[in-house]
């Protein structure tokens, strides 16, 4: 079933009367009534039906004193009639069938007999009402829109009878599936999956089927007629991967399971839904939008045998191409169990083993077991008891459940996630006869926006172990007991209100009770199961208004909303609603399916009291798909509205979509057929890029071939070398003799990028539908998979099956309170050694397994000791609240691998022959609070709600802050609701996680919860406290991107801050429309820049890129010059800026050189368009370079201070890892030159060096010719070791050999870096400007008249360290605004200095 009926799907109940139930005899001793009032008149479920099926009546009757009823009956034989309930004169009967009814009127007569003899008869008429066709019409229907693989249509069908229920409606030729939307005017969704059409704006002609071979015709408008035809594609151009596939001679062997080759298709689209699928047989899928903007997007798809592409070209025009690679499957290896039985254990608890041989090699795929009707998942090495890959014997317990009813689900079933291999054994147990569990009473709490508590009183006498409120495959078990025992006692439940529509209650013995709304749960006195008429109440989709706080959204970053809703009529304040966001970054259900349910982020709406709306905070993701951004309010029991059927649409503006994970770009292996006589390291290095939204973290798994060593990398941004957006990293695993010759295998890969998109591989199991479009190896499929795999040889392998023995197994407690704060149990436990000695770097697991929780592994597992004889093992688990509550736990051993190639497992019995303790008993206390989760929380949030148990005597709330700006403090909670949740207020303001603990007023105190708030910026971007009275108008490009705040970075030394400084300029700071006087100097509007705001950043076009070395060359012309002062010689004028890095050098305590490396040859990798990398090595230091042009204004941050990046800048982010110090006294100078040149003579140029005065707290550097500047700004701290520290920067020209005349300027710029471990990061940043006052008018610039020849500036930004450097060069050229009256000025300063020149 797609997504969208998850999504849209709803319970939905018409509570009328027909007076259809009436007594026949005088209601003498007693009266009978129907409960709730249900509907006597049906339709067939569903349009193809030719009968209806009826619903259960509940008959409530009340009888006289002294007498009872002593039968019930009915003459219709399809109809039966039991008792549900007695409780003194009240009874419940229950009259329902299992047959289906045909149409017409059915009328019965049911009889109830009194110990008095006397017969009391009621008829109950229904009707079965066949569809009219005549009545029937579709009249009208919403805009389409695209969704999850198909075309959806909002439908009106009028004229269906009102029903007991809404009827499903089948199409003709299954080309679209429909949803009831519960909506009352259009009351269908349908999704149409099928692309037949000749012409893409053609109206599709639907049918939907009735019995009797009728149907209704009506017609869809196509998607894409909503569009004019110059915005639909026009040309399409692919790319393959691997590039040989579409050769008939190539063939191709799948990359991992499942994964084909791919398709990219780059398309000129301004709709973000082009038409484009991929067509195999009969089944066809649209190819996948992963990256571009609006008229160049790309997309795509995966290529089997026989694969058509269709692409349409405006209106008519459909290409259509198949193709037929050579692919050959991967072989996944089965399982073959033999010689497969179950057996009970002799043990003091009732334990059983499952058992069989297995010939077939294993080579990492899961498991899973399906016992007494829970699912647990494993992996290797869970249950391999004995042997090695080839062969081996797998054994593992479960506790024996002592009796069970009998219609009990009493199988063990065991199966490969790949489903290729299935086992089923019947389990058989005594049996016992009870009655099913009774709900008491109930009770719905709202606790918070979207949350409810809803509490169950139930009595059962074989012991409750689990209900579910929403979904059979979401149980809750003894966690949720709260007060008295699992045979009588009080249940809480915490959910949404789409997750506590119904009960269902099961026992130990397997009986099961369902309570429904409408249900009767106790008749004396009469209480019906009822949702809150909150949840049920339905909203009228035309009497409200929704408006967001910004639209025509930015998505080249984080867009922070809110949505308003506006009631127009009475609608309870109280109301649950909430938003999901269905774009496809939030809701990617079409690029990876493996977690739907996780997709679906319910963000709730809050009522504010004064502006009388509703309200919901938003975080649209960044780097997002342009167009709309669909979305859906749902308001109750999964009754929603999509944002196609509300009149205010979200817009998104400008983005760049990112909607791929993080790719290898190189994939090397380290070792490949080494042969290990004593020691060696294998492994494998590669890079990784993610042009957009960066790389954040990755995992991979490797497995041996023979004896299933297995090795997890865990790894982040922090750990590699690069950038987030090109990076290196290497996992090596060290192997030492004694050993065996085999392969590793990387059988997992899973690579996050920032925005949470991951890419994914995995070896042997097809989870993904979509493996191919998710491999991380996408552009590496002509390597072959054997990247992935690496040989080595053991000079002295031998494989020896030498079980270990188990001497000792202790566990810390024998009976654990799965309700205490502390739940954690620990295992001591050993081995001794013979033949062959236990592998080192391969930890066992202690699983711990219990009836009907599932089992916990012991992963944390220590050496204590180790010899060739002896090993002590030491781990430690906490467990779940109420994990396997009231039963015991049963503990095992597996994963223990030994030098020779095998692989050993210990079960409960095992453990049981060396200690009595293989086996804890599990109790269950109440009054401890145990906080669990919390509502969403904003950092702009104040009050909170938090989940959990035993709140109820919770008098104290503690807070502790990780900001050490803010003091911690106590507060009494603001609500407390039963005994699951409570209510704070008052929390201070904060992006930084911080702490919170209960305590009670008998003196308990919860475990430290830590809460991280979600950073939210609804304010936009700030501006100035003082504005000018008439400020120039900015340029688009002027503003700006914003950037989320991150989270503050530790600070060591005190950061430097710049002292007060006079404002300069005449007049001063440029004048009150180009910057203001503060304390610390001038303060510059936009775009006006430098310490008097008389420079002006422009605009210039992107420079040619250097291959060989990471220098930038940026010419410039004379632009804008005033004509009044420019002579026809100064209009052709040439500016040409040059940056570069000159070297890295270790100065000594007195600042004395103590090594000097010159960068000479770097390595060249292109990233995208706008950035490239360069890579070197000195004194095996590594050092990377990252060069990046931005084309306008960004906002970044860098050691805990937001700065700008100008438009027409340039940043070099510079990585160098740890370098080895002479000594810790010493430092790292990085040396940067920049120089400006120009081709005519006749001119004067202008060096400055000193402190900014904008409040940055940095030094800045400008080479000035004429009215041309390069600009730079070096920030006062660093990133020393992921701690911001402050650090120097220094002019160096006095000691370097410059060169400095009129028409060529150049400087050095030594950053100084202290000692440091391992990495450091600075951040300092250039911008060439436009000057209003020339060189010239300076007393200290340099003139002459010679002719100067073209010299190159260098200037570079270094970011050292193992994240990320930021080294921010911006070039502007200046803009010239020279007033006539300067004219005479400038020849009279130009004399004066060419005379001074003659003079010397």
């Amino acid at each position: 079933m797609k997504i969208l009926t998850i999504l849209f799907l709803f319970i939905f109940y018409f509570n009328f009367s027909n007076s259809q139930f009436k007594p026949l005899s005088i209601e003498s001793t007693i009266q009978a009534s129907v409960v709730d009032e249900p509907t006597y008149v049906y339709t067939p479920v569903w349009s193809d039906d030719s009968y209806c099926l009826y619903k259960t009546y509940q008959i409530y009757l009340t009888v006289q004193s002294g007498f009872s009823i002593t039968s019930a009956t009915t003459d219709n034989i399809n109809f039966f009639i039991e008792k549900k309930f007695q409780k003194q004169n009240s009874y419940l009967f229950a009259l329902g069938t299992q047959y289906t009814q045909q149409f017409g009127i059915n009328s019965q007569v049911i009889t109830f007999s009194t110990d008095d003899t006397t017969n009391h008869t009621y008829e109950l008429t229904t009707t079965c009402n066949d569809f009219q066709l005549n009545n029937l019409n579709v009249s009208e229907y919403l805009t389409p829109f695209y969704f999850s693989g198909s075309f959806n249509y909002y439908i009106s069908l009028t004229g269906l009878e009102k029903s007991d229920r809404p009827v499903q409606l089948r199409i003709k030729n299954s080309i679209a599936s429909v949803i009831v939307s519960g909506e009352s005017r259009f009351n269908y969704l349908l999704q149409i999956y099928q692309f037949t059409q000749q012409n893409i704006t053609d109206d599709f002609d639907l049918e939907i089927d009735f019995n009797n071979n009728r149907y209704l015709s009506f017609k869809l408008k196509s998607y894409y007629s909503q569009f004019n035809e110059i915005d639909l594609p026009t040309s399409h151009i692919e790319t393959f991967y691997p590039a040989e596939i579409i050769s008939t001679e190539y063939r191709y062997n799948q990359f991992g399971s499942g994964c084909n080759p791919v398709v990219q298709s780059t398309i000129n689209t301004n709709i973000i839904r082009p038409y484009q699928y991929l067509f195999l047989m009969y089944s066809s899928k649209f190819s996948l939008p992963i990256k571009g903007t609006k008229g160049n997007m790309t997309f795509i798809g995966s290529l089997m045998t026989g694969t058509k592409l269709v692409t349409g070209n405006g209106y008519s025009s459909i290409d259509s191409t198949e193709y037929n690679p050579n692919i050959t499957d991967l072989n996944i290896p089965l399982m073959e169990p033999h010689s497969f039985s179950i057996s009970q254990d002799t043990t003091e608890i009732p334990i059983n083993t499952v058992f069989f041989n297995n010939g077939n090699q294993y080579q990492g795929t899961d498991l899973y077991f399906f016992i007494y009707a829970i699912n647990v998942y494993q992996s290797w090495p869970y249950g391999f008891y004995s042997g090695n890959n080839v062969n081996y014997e797998f054994k593992t317990s479960f506790i024996r459940i002592r009796e069970a009813s009998p219609i009990a689900i009493n199988y063990f079933y065991f199966g490969l996630s790949q489903a290729l291999i299935e086992v089923y054994q019947s389990l058989t147990f005594p049996t016992k006869v009870s009655t099913p569990p009774q709900l008491i009473s109930y009770k719905y709490t709202k606790v918070s926006d979207y949350m409810y508590i809803l509490s169950l009183h139930i009595e059962s006498s074989s012991g409750v172990k689990s209900i579910s409120t929403f979904s059979p495959s979401e149980l809750y078990g003894a966690e949720t007991l709260v007060s008295g025992t699992i045979y009588n006692g009080v249940f809480e439940i915490v959910g949404t209100p789409d997750q506590v529509l119904f009960v269902s209650i099961y026992d130990h013995l397997g009986y099961t009770k369902d309570y429904n709304p409408g249900d009767v749960i106790s008749i004396d006195p009469l209480i019906i199961f009822n949702l809150p008429s909150e949840i049920t109440f339905v909203l009228n989709i035309t009497s409200f208004n929704i408006t967001f706080l910004e639209n025509n959204l930015d998505l080249t970053d984080n867009s922070y909303n809110i949505m308003y809703i506006d009631f127009n009529e009475n609608v309870p304040t109280d109301k649950s609603l909430c938003l999901v966001l269905l774009d496809i970054i939030s809701f990617p259900i079409e690029r990876d399916s493996s977690d739907s349910g996780a997709m679906i982020v319910k963000l709730p709406f809050k009522y504010n009291t004064q502006t009388k709306k509703f309200e919901c905070k938003f975080i649209v993701p960044k780097n997002n798909m342009f167009g709309n951004i669909l979305y859906i309010i749902f308001y109750g029991n999964l009754l929603g509205m999509h944002s196609n059927e509300l009149s205010e649409k979200l817009f998104v503006n400008n983005t760049i979509l990112d909607n791929q994970g993080p790719l290898f770009s190189s994939f090397e292996k380290i070792g490949n057929g080494l042969v290990i006589s004593t020691t060696g390291t294998i492994g494998w290095k590669f890079n990784i890029t993610d042009d957009l939204n960066g790389f954040e973290s990755g995992y991979i798994k490797v497995m041996g071939s023979i004896d299933s060593s297995t090795y997890h990398f865990n790894f982040t941004i922090d750990d590699v070398i690069g950038d987030k957006f090109n990076c290196q990293y290497q996992i090596l695993i060290n192997i030492t003799q004694p050993c065996i010759s085999q392969e590793y295998r990387i059988i997992k890969v899973i690579l996050f990028d920032t925005n949470k998109i991951a890419s994914k591989f995995y070896l042997y199991t097809p989870v993904l539908q979509t493996a191919s479009i998710l491999n991380p190896f996408l552009n590496l499929l002509n390597k072959s998979i054997e990247i992935t795999t690496i040989p080595f040889t053991c000079s002295d392998s031998t494989l020896v099956d030498s079980k270990p023995t188990l001497l000792s197994f202790t566990p810390s407690t024998t009976t654990i309170d799965v309700g205490a704060a502390n739940r954690t149990i620990s295992f001591d436990f050993s081995f001794g050694t013979s033949t062959s000695t236990i592998k080192q770097d391969q930890l066992p697991i202690v699983y711990i397994n219990s009836l009907y929780s599932g089992l916990v592994e012991c992963r944390e597992t220590k050496i204590l000791s180790y010899s060739n004889v002896e090993v002590f093992y030491k781990c430690s688990k906490e467990l779940p609240i109420g994990f396997g509550f009231p039963n015991e736990l049963i503990f095992s051993i597996y994963g223990v691998v030994n030098n020779g190639g095998y692989f050993y497992g210990y079960t409960p019995k095992d453990l049981s022959l060396v200690s009595s303790s293989y086996y804890a008993n599990t109790t269950f206390s109440f009054n401890q609070p145990i906080i669990k989760s919390t509502d969403k929380f904003y950092s702009d949030d104040k009050d909170l709600v938090l989940y959990g148990r035993g709140f109820s005597n919770v008098n104290q709330v503690n807070i502790v802050y990780r900001d050490s700006n803010l003091a911690p403090h106590s507060l009494s909670p603001l609500a407390v609701y039963e005994s699951s949740a409570i209510k704070i207020s008052g929390i201070k303001l904060t992006n930084k996680p911080f702490d919170i603990t209960f305590s009670t007023t008998d003196s308990l105190t919860s475990n430290i919860y830590t809460v991280n708030p979600i950073y939210f910026n609804a304010t936009g971007i700030p501006i100035p406290t003082e504005s000018p009275s008439n400020s120039p108008t900015e340029s688009p490009t002027s503003t700006p991107t914003e950037s989320p705040t991150t989270t503050p970075i530790p600070t060591i030394t005190p950061i430097p801050t710049n002292p007060p400084q006079k404002c300069l300029g005449n007049p001063e700071c440029g004048g009150k429309n180009q910057g203001y006087c503060s304390p610390t100097g001038c303060i510059c509007y936009s775009p006006w820049i430098g310490t008097t705001c008389t420079s002006q950043i422009i605009i210039v076009p992107q420079p040619s890129t250097n291959t060989t070395k990471p220098d930038v060359e940026i010419p410039t012309d004379n632009i804008g010059q005033s004509s009044e002062t420019n002579s026809e010689e100064s209009q052709k004028m040439i500016f040409k800026s040059l940056i570069s890095l000159v070297s890295l050098r270790e100065l000594d305590f007195n600042n004395e050189e103590v090594n000097n490396y010159k960068f000479d040859q770097w390595i060249y990798t292109p990233i995208n368009e706008f950035k490239n990398q360069y890579f070197t090595t000195i004194s095996n230091t590594n050092i990377t370079t990252t060069l990046e042009w931005f084309n306008q204004s960004t906002s970044i941050q860098f050691a805990n201070q937001n700065l700008t990046m100008n438009p027409s800048s340039i940043k070099y982010t510079i990585e160098i890892t740890k370098y080895q110090f002479k000594s810790s006294l010493n430092q790292l100078q990085l040396i940067m030159a920049a120089s400006l040149t120009t081709n005519s003579n006749d001119i004067c140029s202008l060096n400055q060096f000193g402190n900014t005065s904008t409040g940055d707290d940095s030094n800045y550097l400008k080479i000035q010719i004429e009215n041309h500047s390069l600009y730079g700004r070096f920030i006062k701290r660093a990133m020393i070791d992921n701690t911001v520290k402050s650090i120097t920067n220094v002019l160096l020209d006095s000691s370097l050999n410059v060169i400095d005349s009129s028409s060529s300027l150049q400087s050095f710029i030594g950053i100084t870096i202290p000692y440091y471990r391992n990495s450091i990061i600075v951040d300092p940043d250039f911008s060439v400007l436009i000057d209003s006052k020339s060189a010239s008018d300076d007393d200290d610039s340099v003139c002459t008249k010679n002719n100067s020849g073209l010299t190159t500036a260098q200037l570079a930004g270094i970011i050292v360290g193992s994240i990320a450097f930021a080294a921010v060069i911006v070039i502007s050229t200046v803009y010239a605004i020279i007033k006539s009256k300067k004219q005479k000025k400038f020849q009279i300063s130009m004399n004066n200095k060419l005379n001074k020149l003659n003079n010397n």
